[in-house]
């Protein structure tokens, strides 16, 4: 593969974490769980370095878990977290801005979100206009949002 994505390498990897021997089946084995903002560049299982957004992957019939390139996730599982990484990085740009339909979705299916505030996002989504209510209620769940984003790397003490 060209740019440092060595697809042979993540496959292999990936088929030794899987029930499935194939790499179309085995793929559809795994649901992405996490995201992480990695402080210090890592490694990818695929052999990509440096990567600083990091996808959490779990395999539902093994029970395995693994972590890749957010490119690997999306250009070879399928998985649009890059989607996500944007929105993320929207809203610690700018508390104000409102997360994209991809990001709403995902914390809601992590159960970071209640109904409630799924809603309210769902709401006010494209809204750039709000009032000083709705803003400072936006502005609460994007920091709740940010605070979940898992970070590793430098933490201090």
């Amino acid at each position: 593969m060209s740019e440092g994505y060595n697809f042979k390498q993540l496959s292999q990897q990936i088929l030794a974490l899987s029930e499935a021997s194939d790499w179309e089946t085995a793929r559809k084995e795994w649901a992405l769980v996490d995201i992480i903002e990695a402080d210090e560049p890592e490694t990818c299982l695929c052999g990509h370095y440096p990567i600083i957004e990091i996808c959490e992957i779990h395999n539902r019939v093994t029970g395995h878990s693994a972590e890749v390139g957010n490119v690997c996730v999306k250009r070879f599982l399928g998985f649009r977290s890059d989607l996500i990484f944007a929105g993320v990085k929207r809203v610690r740009k700018d508390p104000e801005k409102g997360l994209n339909a991809d990001c709403i979705a995902f914390f809601r299916q992590r159960n970071l979100l209640n109904d409630w505030e799924y809603g309210f996002l769902q709401d006010t989504m494209r809204k750039r206009n709000l009032s000083a209510k709705q803003m400072a209620t936006r502005v609460k769940i994007n920091q709740k949002i940010l605070a979940a984003v898992s970070r590793r790397g430098l933490q201090g003490p």
